[in-house]
């Protein structure tokens, strides 16, 4: 029998769902397929049309909480009026308190996650995607009003404000104090840096720096690394040439 969409959506947050508690109550590897299935009221085949693997399920959880964030500021009726380093502060305590309900699995789940990207690059892609297109929007609203200098490689530093979120949530899951206020205070003090740094157009600087020691010293180095490569290829071409001499001799 067919089920409608919103029924195959509601199963699969329910699979998700009971995931979580299972794995707070058991852990990552004591929590299986079948026992989340029955949890979640899913027949035990019927999981493995939603999802293949535990993995997929830890995954699918941070996909839902970016989809998640992302709603929640469209939400926020003047969102738009924020300055970009408010908006950056909103979507990041967004996110946090997002997290809050689920904050021991989420420090269950964080390496396996954000640190196994070359076994799981196919499930953690389209996590990062929603977090950089949500950021780099942000940028791009800010860059047209000039609030922020046109940034030759903006796309890099979108990214490596995706490396701080994860440090940030790093020091969250860490963080003992009430309220998680170091944290607050944390995420202030680096955005301040931050816009200072972008702002002040250092980081255009920083890239020019770049070229020129590029030119400087690689591409000036070019002729004598061609120069070695081309004295590496006679020798072996003059080594080769032996031993083929050697066979025709019958050596």
């Amino acid at each position: 029998m067919k089920i409608s969409q919103k029924q195959k959506q509601d199963n699969r947050r329910k699979i998700i769902r009971a995931a979580v508690d299972l794995m707070i109550d058991k852990g990552f590897k004591a929590a299986t397929m079948r026992q989340i299935a029955r949890c979640s009221e899913v027949g035990d085949a019927t999981i493995y049309n939603y999802f293949p693997t535990k993995e997929a399920i830890l995954f699918a959880y941070y996909e839902d909480h970016f989809q998640l964030c992302a709603a929640s500021l469209k939400a926020i009726d003047n969102f738009n009026t924020f300055t970009f380093q408010e908006q950056i502060q909103t979507y990041f305590e967004t996110s946090l308190e997002l997290y809050l309900p689920d904050r021991e699995f989420v420090a269950l789940s964080y390496k396996t996650v954000f640190f196994s990207l070359s076994q799981n690059y196919q499930l953690f892609e389209p996590i990062r995607r929603q977090f950089i297109l949500a950021v780099g929007d942000m940028f791009e609203a800010a860059m047209e009003v000039d609030e922020l200098p046109p940034l030759v490689f903006s796309e890099l530093v979108v990214q490596l404000f995706w490396d701080y979120y994860i440090a940030v949530l790093a020091y969250w899951l860490n963080d003992t104090s009430p309220r998680f206020g170091d944290t607050s205070i944390l995420i202030d003090k680096s955005l301040d840096l931050s816009m200072t740094l972008l702002k002040s157009g250092v980081v255009n600087k920083m890239f020019d720096l770049a070229v020129m020691l590029f030119k400087t010293h690689i591409l000036s180095k070019l002729p004598n690394l061609k120069n070695h490569v081309d004295m590496a290829h006679a020798v072996k071409r003059e080594f080769m040439g032996g031993i083929h001499a050697d066979r025709d001799s019958g050596k």
